[in-house]
């Protein structure tokens, strides 16, 4: 084994200890109960119940990681018979991982199967107009040129097929606010901001294995990528407001009261300044419309 895969190895070890803080705090749950749930689920659930017959249909989820996304948007969405429901991610041992997940689902709880592969967002394994429904969720920012996986997603759907897309939203008042903090107190608020948390953090991984927020961008150059793409933006969804920390853990008034407002933040005219992601659902044209 190389010294460059030992140290890869050594830095997923790490990152795998900062999942327990993830797992164990409260304000990051509710960051991915409103993706999965709310921005995933919610909408796969109307494009399904849009239908009048779901026997056949077609969702795969790009970038899938271990599937839970997949898992929490399959469940959500169980009533709807017929459905096939894949995955797919470069990383062949998250997509093997994601395999196993569905056969102890199908073995011990008795739910359907999934299906999962390895292949290139570039160049998906999948035929022209052979999907009804893309989900896929923090994954174009971390391609250095979104376009032609943009390009692979069109090619890839059926004529009046949607996909779900979100990243992150640099245009986040309350982030911005933290950069702000930060800037005027010399990096300090940064610092007070993650205490508590397992003393390492993302950046040694995505620098070992080439994998960060290279392509973070506003919603107007994303809507210019799909239309240009083939797959015009046809409504905006906003998701969390903040990703979630030990400081509003800490702060338990404060991220009760942003929890208690996200509801009413989601009507508000300005609702995609307060949410530190982005969902986009994109639809392709049917051969009618051009």
């Amino acid at each position: 084994m190389s010294d460059e895969v030992k140290k890869v190895k050594k830095v997923k070890r790490s990152w795998a200890g900062e999942e327990k803080f993830f797992d164990r705090s409260w304000t990051h749950i509710f960051y991915f109960w409103k993706l999965r749930q709310m921005m995933l689920g919610r909408t796969v659930e109307r494009l399904l119940s849009a239908r009048s017959d779901t026997q056949g249909v077609r969702v795969i989820d790009l970038g899938c990681g271990p599937g839970t996304n997949l898992f929490e948007v399959v469940d959500r969405c169980a009533r709807f018979k017929g459905v096939e429901w894949f995955g797919l991610d470069l990383n062949q041992s998250e997509a093997a991982m994601a395999a196993d997940r569905s056969a102890w689902r199908v073995n011990e709880r008795k739910l359907q199967a999934l299906r999962f592969l390895s292949g290139d967002i570039f160049n998906l394994p999948l035929p022209d107009a052979s999907v009804d429904i893309i989900v896929s969720s923090e994954v174009v920012e971390h391609l250095p040129d979104p376009t032609p996986a943009l390009m692979e997603m069109a090619r890839v759907l059926k004529p009046g097929g949607y996909a779900m897309v979100t990243t992150p939203n640099p245009h986040n008042l309350p982030e911005l606010l933290g950069y702000a903090l930060d800037f005027i107190t010399g990096g300090r608020f940064k610092k007070f901001y993650w205490k508590g948390q397992d003393d390492i953090s993302a950046p040694p991984l995505e620098a070992a294995v080439g994998f960060g927020h290279v392509s973070v961008h506003p919603f107007p150059v994303w809507k210019a990528w799909l239309q240009q793409a083939g797959i015009p933006v046809v409504k905006k969804v906003r998701g969390p407001m903040v990703f979630g920390s030990p400081f509003f853990d800490r702060q338990r008034f404060l991220s009760g009261l942003f929890i208690a407002l996200d509801p009413l933040l989601d009507a508000l005219p300005g609702r995609f300044l307060t949410t530190t992601n982005l969902g986009m659902l994109c639809r392709k044209p049917k051969a009618d419309q051009g």
